[in-house]
């Protein structure tokens, strides 16, 4: 049947899609072993020679308020043809599914849902997982959460993944732990598959509700409440997020539901307790910035000199994990549970660009107490992933700006600039800044001679590296002795100094991936990104990602050529720079604003007009019942 060994992978999926479908298994084994490079693991290959050798058990789909032509395109899609579709609509009642299951000889249960987006091989993987582990009568598949274009904007519970991949629990333990800690690890009736006969034991009890999502909670905690659950590594179901809606009203349902399992014993959890108001904090006017370098420093200075002149008194400690009464962070990792009054900021206005829109999965802001994003882009990509609790800051995120851009204007700045540039006596009248993100590969040498008989002043502003970037920092050294005091036009700024000042001092920046690129935004500048220029954080090297639709993206050969053209003054960057407009907003106000929040929350002043900043989510909560 099949006699061309280099069918495209697509093909080959669709041809094993119609095998399955037609029952004809033997022809997909076939295929299997004329294809199996095209294969990442082997169990889609263990799965299809479980269902040669023992066939494929009969699986009841109950689709719930689903229109007929959207089931058909699920279908259609579906590998797995041994079904028993069930078309339940909104007349339908609870009971009425409950009579089918009770009744129906299939050897599992699953459901589809409309707004979901299901895997082509979620029933099949689902059922071989159970006929692979007979201990184990309902199986949860992780799901993600993606917009109407069907891009992820968050994966389900990453922070939990490594401790439910590869374990069996009891499923009320388990419904217990998600109720008290207020976290959705099970997902819906979407990422569930159960054994039929399993259900067909369980003692129903089925909460009364006019909300139809707690109507399907009900039914899914039933099954949770009395099997063994295990869940699967991967996700195999996406939910499509909606536009925000005000659930206050399911939320209380949901209580009075949860309220009334603790009261017949089958959940052993403590009321629900409405949290707390988290304005007010009483906390003494002091304010500690927590920095691991420079670049960490000089993003907080501006707050912390304005902190100042409102009668706080700050320090610096590069001790991230001491106790403050008010802390101000922006790393990747931080400790808000050793200050009684947190703020987070952004590391970088390119943090986690290779994980955009949710940096927050890994990075999560929820045990702060505010969060401040610099303009209307980061304001846009917060809002997108608000839906999900760790996003959240406890009195809210603000598009305050950034600290950094009240600078712009200043005095100081100004002065700091005219000092070096005395200092340096430049030769020409437009500056070139070379600002890597990492200096690996000689990239500097890559800057210097491919620029250097141009008449311009090649700056050199390397970042301040910690101690324990022991290899980056013998990179810039080796950098520096080999260009500094050989040519003429080149000069060195020091990785101390702010790279604000640097900024101030160029007229176009050179980097890789930096956000020193976005910064640049702030003095209307343009950049060019070496897109072929590596970066040593991952094993091997990899290019170079910018994702940023507001600088010119180059390679290497072409870095004369546009230094060349934008010196010039060539107009090709006015468009560009036109799309970076939105990147910073509240320039000149946003140190004041800070303050003002500090000051309402900690019980010091009742000004809010700053409440017009805070930002609301996009989508409607992901919360335990949806």
């Amino acid at each position: 049947m099949f006699m061309n060994n280099l069918l495209p992978k697509e093909e080959m999926q669709l041809l094993i899609q119609q095998c399955f479908k037609n029952h004809s298994l033997e022809d997909i084994w076939e295929c299997i072993n004329l294809y199996k490079e095209t294969f990442e693991t082997d169990e889609f290959i263990n799965m299809i020679e479980y269902f040669i050798n023992y066939g494929c058990p009969l699986v009841s789909l109950i689709c719930l308020d689903a229109a007929d032509e959207t089931i058909n395109e699920y279908l259609e899609q579906e590998i797995y043809s041994n079904l028993e579709v069930v078309k339940v609509s909104n007349k339908d009642s609870i009971e009425n599914i409950i009579e089918y299951i009770l009744t129906t000889q299939s050897k599992y249960i699953c459901f589809f849902e409309k707004n979901h987006i299901y895997d082509n091989n979620r029933i099949a993987n689902m059922v071989f997982h159970l006929e692979a582990n007979s201990s184990i009568n309902v199986l949860v598949s992780p799901r993600n959460f993606i917009d109407s274009e069907h891009t992820i904007i968050a994966h389900n519970s990453l922070q939990y993944s490594n401790i439910l991949e590869d374990s069996i629990f009891i499923g009320r333990l388990f419904l217990e732990h998600c109720i008290c800690h207020d976290i959705n690890l099970y997902g819906n009736l979407s990422t569930l598959m159960v054994s039929t006969q399993y259900a067909q034991q369980i003692p129903w009890k089925i909460q009364c509700s006019s909300f139809d999502s707690i109507k399907r909670l009900s039914l899914l905690y039933n099954f949770l409440l009395y099997g063994t659950l295990g869940i699967l590594k991967y996700s195999l179901v996406s939910t499509i997020l909606k536009e925000y809606k005000d659930e206050s009203d399911v939320q209380a349902a949901y209580e009075e539901y949860v309220s009334s399992l603790a009261d017949q014993n089958l959940l052993q959890i403590a009321p629900i307790k409405e949290e707390p108001s988290p304005e007010k904090i009483s906390v003494a006017k002091h304010i500690t910035f927590f920095y691991t370098d420079k670049g960490e420093y000089y993003n907080l200075k501006p707050i912390a000199d304005y902190a100042v002149k409102r009668g706080y008194t700050v320090e610096f400690t590069d001790k991230i994990t001491q106790k403050a009464e008010i802390g101000v962070y922006c790393q990747h990792v931080c400790f808000p549970e050793n200050s009684k009054f947190s703020l987070i900021l952004l590391h970088d206005l390119a943090q986690g660009h290779n994980r955009w829109p949710n940096i927050w999965e890994l990075e999560p802001w929820n045990n702060f107490d505010i969060g401040i994003v610099p303009g209307k882009s980061w304001a846009s990509r917060w809002s997108e992933c608000a839906c999900q609790y760790y996003v959240n800051p406890r009195c809210g995120t603000y598009e305050f700006g950034y600290p950094k851009g009240d600078l712009v204007t200043s005095g100081s700045l100004s002065e700091r600039a005219v000092e070096l540039k005395e200092k340096f006596n430049f030769k020409y009248d437009f500056s070139v800044l070379y600002a890597p993100s990492w200096e690996n590969d000689e990239k500097e040498d890559d800057f210097i001679l491919a620029l250097s008989s141009l008449p311009v002043n090649l700056l050199i502003k390397q970042a301040h590296w910690p101690k324990e970037y022991s290899a980056i920092i013998n990179n810039i050294k080796e950098m520096r002795s080999l260009h500094e005091n050989k040519y003429e036009n080149v000069y060195y700024i020091e990785p101390e100094e702010s790279i604000i000042t640097a900024l101030e001092l160029c007229d176009l920046v050179v980097s890789d991936e930096s956000s020193v690129m976005t910064e640049a935004l702030l003095f209307d500048k343009p950049s060019l990104a070496v897109t072929d220029w590596l970066i040593p954080d991952t094993i091997p090297s990899r290019f170079s990602s910018v994702p940023f639709d507001y600088v010119i993206k180059i390679k290497k050969v072409q870095l004369r050529e546009y230094v060349e053209k934008l010196a010039s003054r060539s107009a090709e960057y006015d468009e560009v720079l036109e799309k970076g407009k939105s990147t910073f907003s509240n320039r000149g106000n946003c140190c004041k604003e800070i303050l003002d929040a500090i000051e309402y929350y900690t019980n010091q002043k009742t000004d809010c007009d700053f409440l017009s900043k805070k930002l609301t989510s996009k989508y409607t909560i992901c919360s335990m019942w949806n």
